[in-house]
């Protein structure tokens, strides 16, 4: 089967075995997989991504230097079953699943050499991780379930009663998922920051209230954030020196949730965080509850996301779109169907 593997930034394509599933495991055909932002900086910064990964340990990880196949956005098709299943899918049902292979250890699928992520046209789930996707939902969107459901995690984790304003920081991929989910739940106003002036068009169709240009406006001091007494700031961007102008920038006692993953060495000065208050909150991922969650919500609309893919390529195309989404005019998600 044909495959687009990377390997310390290289990404080309090639032809690989076919997997073959093991206990518990379905093959599967890829139908669609996003290019997460994720994906970017293993290829970027891999150094920094596999050193920080092999200290961190945990389930966000690249260990290895040697070529593996990303891609863990995704949604595919059962073609068979490997020993040990319940077959209580039918073949040819279209199927999302949270990245991982239950295997002892677990794998994470798209950053391990031992196992294919989505950039390849076929590859393997753990059968019971599987979830159905409804019938009339566009395997693109179902594709979208994984990294929408950070948003939505992230916005879980602020514990949120209804009556904040909030300021997202970064409209990438992430931080729209964050406004998404924000605005699904009613929350508002919803102030969105990026360079960027087609993220923040982005962040404008997603249900941001107002977005600002850094380079003009000073994102802590709009208005809709002056007034309330509960302000809260979602760190999307995830690069060194972020957080120290987040602590610098935000007013008494705001809440910080830091989504955006810095793999350098960073500093923030905790005096300024201490004579605030500030409350800090690092997260990650997302429950198996909230990734279910999210595919229904994305079924039934509450969550609109077709409106950010503007982009689908085949495998050929996987290098060149990487250099494209380096610049982020242009590109909300692009989605790789290797049968394409």
């Amino acid at each position: 089967m044909r495959a687009a593997l990377m390997q310390r930034g290289k990404i080309w394509v090639d032809e690989v075995a076919t997997p073959q599933p093991g206990p518990g495991e379905v093959l599967v055909k890829t139908l669609a997989c996003g290019i997460c932002g994720s994906d970017l900086h293993a290829a970027q910064h891999t150094e920094e991504f596999v050193e920080t990964s092999r200290e961190a340990g945990g389930a966000f990880k690249l260990t290895t230097f040697a070529p593996v196949v990303l891609g863990h956005e995704f949604s595919a098709e059962i073609v068979d079953f490997g020993p040990d299943t319940q077959h209580t899918l039918k073949p040819g049902t279209v199927v999302c699943s949270v990245p991982v292979l239950s295997r002892q250890p677990g794998l994470p699928i798209g950053y391990s050499d031992e196992v294919h992520g989505g950039f390849a046209e076929y590859f393997l789930l753990s059968e019971r991780l599987l979830l159905p996707v409804p019938q009339g939902t566009a395997a693109d969107a179902a594709a979208l379930t994984e990294p929408m459901a950070v948003g939505l995690h992230a916005v879980r984790k602020a514990g949120l009663s209804g009556h904040e304003a909030v300021l997202v920081l970064g409209c990438g991929p992430v931080g729209l998922a964050v406004i998404t989910a924000l605005k699904a739940i009613g929350i508002a106003p919803i102030v969105a920051a990026d360079f960027s002036t087609g993220r923040r068009g982005f962040a404008e169709l997603q249900g941001a209230d107002s977005t600002v240009d850094p380079k003009i406006a000073d994102p802590f001091d709009h208005a809709d954030l002056r007034k309330p007494e509960n302000v809260v700031i979602f760190e999307c961007v995830g690069v060194p020196g972020m957080l120290d102008q987040v602590y610098l920038g935000a007013p008494q006692n705001a809440r910080i949730v830091v989504v955006g993953v810095c793999l350098q060495m960073d500093h923030a000065r905790p005096l300024i965080a201490v004579n605030k208050e500030l409350n800090v909150q690092y997260v990650l991922g997302y429950s198996l509850k909230e990734f279910k969650e999210t595919l229904e919500f994305i079924t039934e609309g509450t969550f609109s996301v077709q409106t950010l893919i503007t982009g689908r390529i085949g495998l050929d195309d996987v290098a060149t779109a990487f250099d494209a989404l380096r610049t982020p005019e242009h590109h909300g998600k692009i989605v790789v169907q290797p049968s394409a």
